[in-house]
């Protein structure tokens, strides 16, 4: 399923504009590296990060840095063509800190491309495993996820261990990108014919599966 993601988002990419080919490429957060294959076939060259290692990346031999985005990055300044990260952005407990490292290793001009599933959207992905009680509040959505699911979760921030969910509004991801010295240069719902991400104010996240950005630095 990944791997058809990334290649709906690749030539999504390139009907914007931005195309891998020629392109020093990181992306962020690669998990099982499902979107990593795709990614190192088109780019120049290719690097995939996350905070933990997997051992499908020596096996595809796909470069792998291992690293937290809340710290530095160990990527050198102006060094980056294009930043790919991909429901990342709703884990991070200094979301800007992690977009001003982003800034900072790509070249200038370089591209971010983020993606990520609006906390209140009614698809699948909204709210992540709180829903359907994410509408209803932190403390009350917590006290029902728990006694559906027969979990003991005491707040979104440390319902995974090491990773937290903090409910992200569309428009509140473009100002955090804006606020961080990205010129945001394209918004739009991935992979849909409809760009649900432009519908005003809350509507957006409603209707919005997971919303894209494209941002120059």
């Amino acid at each position: 399923m990944q791997e058809h993601i990334a290649r709906g988002t690749v030539a999504e990419m390139k009907s914007r504009g931005i195309d891998f080919t020629g392109k020093d490429v990181v992306e962020l957060a690669a998990g099982f590296g499902g979107y990593s294959k795709v990614y190192a076939e088109n780019a120049k060259s290719f690097v995939a990060t996350d905070q933990h290692t997997n051992p499908y990346f020596a096996e595809q031999d796909i470069p792998f840095l291992q690293f937290d985005v809340t710290e530095p990055f160990p990527l050198e300044s102006n060094s980056v063509d294009l930043i790919c990260t991909s429901s990342l952005i709703e884990h991070v407990t200094e979301p800007g800190a992690m977009l001003r490292e982003c800034k900072r290793v790509l070249r200038p001009g370089g591209i971010l491309y983020l993606s990520f599933p609006p906390f209140y959207s009614l698809s699948m992905v909204g709210g992540h495993s709180f829903k359907p009680f994410h509408f209803l509040g932190e403390r009350l959505c917590v006290k029902l996820h728990n006694y559906w699911r027969q979990t003991n979760v005491e707040s979104y921030a440390t319902a995974w261990g090491d990773h937290g969910l903090y409910p992200l509004t569309i428009a509140g991801v473009a100002g955090l990108i804006g606020s961080s010295g990205f010129e945001l240069i394209d918004g739009y719902t991935r992979m849909s014919p409809v760009n649900t991400a432009v519908l005003p104010g809350f509507l957006a996240d409603l209707a919005t599966w997971h919303a894209c950005y494209l941002a120059r630095a």
